[in-house]
């Protein structure tokens, strides 16, 4: 028999409650460490946006004596926390998630916007309410809801963990080009959704600004950027933007029948057009422009070297090539290899 009942109420629904000293934030489910600050205004940026947050688990009883609903949250309660403290002018969003309401407190934001106050007051939660449930029985139902979870890999357990102006600009490039990486074969919607786009996109955007490296130094400059990000990101943006256009000018038929669909030859490619526009740190070999009246040639080139991959032997081929099917063959993503892989990419062009 169904123990829970699934509703939505508004976030002054549970301001009322909190006032009325019927809603209990109670420690005894508490599941997770305190918040940080940056996840707090990333959590109240999330909502002024409109877009959806986790549901929140209540188990409801009823007070006999006073005739009161109590609902106690056994999940969600830092969500709550920072929704009260939020709305109570606890703290301020931060500006690197919302430049137009970040530095204001919520007292403040009819100054910037009339309506934005109501908007937030009227945002509407997901709740599952348990209701009169026991300890044991809502242990359960987590314990079951558990046996049903992925384990987060890498890229997930970082996003779970950062909000710095780094983050939300590799999430929101991942996003813009989320059919380019479907339809030129680079990732799959399942792929997608276990964030492996993220994934590249940060590796893309630390050899733009830091030089190509190591595709395992990613948590590192997660971790590096959370602290400080002193970059400029419009720029960023725009470089990437550029980047992409380019290999789309060049490979106007797309990448999916090339070994450039394959991740780390794709990140070879990307490296080297942005070399040929912009540069990049620790690379110094002169490079012919990438020029519209060599589109042509220049594909041709790099397309037949899905012919390497094809021989059965290494006969006829010089040593820079043996060197870059090997150092391809292997998926290999440290620094040197990287650096290898480019810089073939770069002398084949210039040949053109």
């Amino acid at each position: 028999m169904k123990n829970f009942d699934s509703r939505t109420y508004s976030i002054n629904d549970f301001l009322e409650w909190n006032d009325k000293k019927q809603l209990q934030l109670s420690p005894k489910f508490q599941r997770k460490s305190v918040w940080t600050d940056d996840a707090r205004s990333y959590l109240i940026d999330t909502i002024i946006r409109g877009k959806p947050i986790p549901k929140v688990f209540i188990r409801q009883t009823l007070n006999v004596e006073t005739r009161q609903s109590i609902r106690e949250v056994v999940d969600g309660q830092q969500r709550l926390r920072t929704i009260i403290s939020y709305i109570n002018d606890g703290f301020a969003i931060n500006k690197k998630h919302n430049e137009k309401y970040g530095g204001y407190y919520f007292s403040q934001l009819s100054n910037v916007d009339n309506e934005i106050q109501s908007q937030i007051l009227n945002y509407e939660l997901a709740v599952d309410l348990l209701v009169n449930l026991p300890d044991k029985e809502i242990l359960d139902i987590f314990s079951r809801l558990n046996s049903y979870s992925v384990t987060l890999n890498e890229q997930e357990k970082i996003h779970a963990n950062h909000f710095s102006e780094f983050k939300i600009l590799v999430d929101k490039i991942a996003h813009k080009y989320n059919e380019f990486w479907i339809d030129n074969k680079l990732l799959t919607n399942q792929k997608i959704l276990r964030m492996e786009d993220a994934t590249l996109v940060a590796d893309l955007v630390v050899s733009m600004i830091e030089g190509i490296q190591s595709k395992k130094q990613i948590k590192n400059f997660y971790n590096k950027y959370e602290k400080s990000f002193d970059y400029d990101i419009i720029k960023i943006e725009s470089d990437f933007d550029q980047t992409i256009e380019l290999i789309k000018n060049v490979f106007d038929e797309g990448l999916k029948f090339t070994e450039f669909r394959r991740i780390h030859l794709f990140y070879t490619l990307f490296t080297t057009f942005h070399y040929s526009l912009f540069g990049l740190t620790d690379i110094h070999k002169v490079m012919k422009p990438i020029n519209q009246n060599r589109y042509e040639r220049i594909k041709i080139s790099l397309t037949t070297i899905n012919e390497l991959f094809n021989k059965k032997t290494l006969t006829g081929l010089n040593d820079s090539e043996i060197q870059f099917l090997n150092d391809s063959r292997r998926a290999t993503t440290d620094t040197s290899v990287r650096t290898r892989r480019t810089e073939f990419l770069i002398d084949r062009i210039n040949k053109v």
